[in-house]
């Protein structure tokens, strides 16, 4: 579920603005697409789907573009000079209200679907996340090679923001790729983990046929767990990925601060051209 609404919603910072509004116009499909491949819709539940999906993507596109285009518009202006811990703590905290608000918008319709699937229907949704897992698993399997692109990854997206790196700066990444990304530190293992305790629980509760009440509760528990005050591991990933973006932000130079800047500025006009267009 996470998956088809982050890649619905958020898809727009992906892709420029022809594509962006694609996602707009014709996102409802893609999510019907998607659930079909878990659940193998009947055409009641493929209309169903979209026509719940337009109206969503619709008030996503009304409410919450205006809100990313303050945001971003909100970091150039705070980044100009150098960024701060208070000023990382507010970003973020911002970034996480978004995600909040869209989850608790689609929630609702996410239960009172899922009161509609068939038991073969939930079995095809099982098969389909067994196929993955085991997908998952052989990326555990090929540790090296994760770690590698890994590190791979990190650099392309350094140099896609801030440009071409002098020698000593290489020097510097590559022991911040060292001290960051330890052989030891595995996430996806511990995805992998939670991922089969939440696939056990969701399917466990669909068998019991439960109301949309019941699915609506188990959904919002599983999605606070992400951001909760007792999740000590989460909180200390978060505060030291920040940390890191301060070591990043004294780093660069005041070009490579510039050149992110205006990086900003593409991803502020495509906003402003869809929300125009709407």
């Amino acid at each position: 579920m996470k998956k088809l609404i982050l890649s619905t919603v958020l898809l727009f910072l992906l892709a420029g603005c022809s594509t962006t509004k694609l996602v707009y116009d014709y996102g409802d499909k893609y999510v019907s697409w998607q659930l079909d491949s878990y659940f193998e819709l009947n055409d009641e539940q493929e209309d169903w789907v979209e026509e719940r999906m337009k109206i969503h993507l619709e008030w996503h596109r009304a409410q919450e573009l205006p809100r990313y285009k303050s945001f971003l518009t909100d970091i150039q202006n705070s980044s100009k000079d150098g960024l701060t811990m208070s000023e990382l703590d507010e970003g973020y905290s911002r970034y996480e209200a978004k995600q909040r608000r869209t989850f608790e918008r689609l929630i609702p319709d996410a239960a009172l679907f899922m009161t509609k699937i068939s038991r073969e229907q939930i079995n095809n949704l099982e098969r389909k996340m067994t196929e993955e897992n085991e997908e998952m698993l052989t990326k555990v399997e090929n540790r090296q090679e994760r770690i590698q692109k890994r590190r791979d990854d990190f650099l392309e997206q350094m140099e896609d923001w801030f440009g071409e790196f002098s020698p000593v700066q290489l020097a510097q990444i590559n022991q911040w790729q060292t001290e960051w990304f330890p052989e030891s530190d595995d996430p996806i293992e511990r995805r992998m983990k939670y991922r089969l305790k939440s696939q056990t629980q969701l399917l466990s509760l669909l068998r019991s046929t439960p109301d949309n009440l019941a699915l609506e509760k188990w959904l919002f528990r599983w999605i606070s767990r992400w951001d909760s005050n007792e999740n000590f591991e989460r909180k200390a990933r978060i505060l030291r990925n920040k940390k890191r973006i301060l070591q990043v932000d004294k780093f660069i130079t005041s070009e490579q601060r510039l050149q992110a800047i205006r990086e900003l500025d593409d991803w502020v006009e495509i906003l402003e051209q869809v929300i125009v267009n709407h």
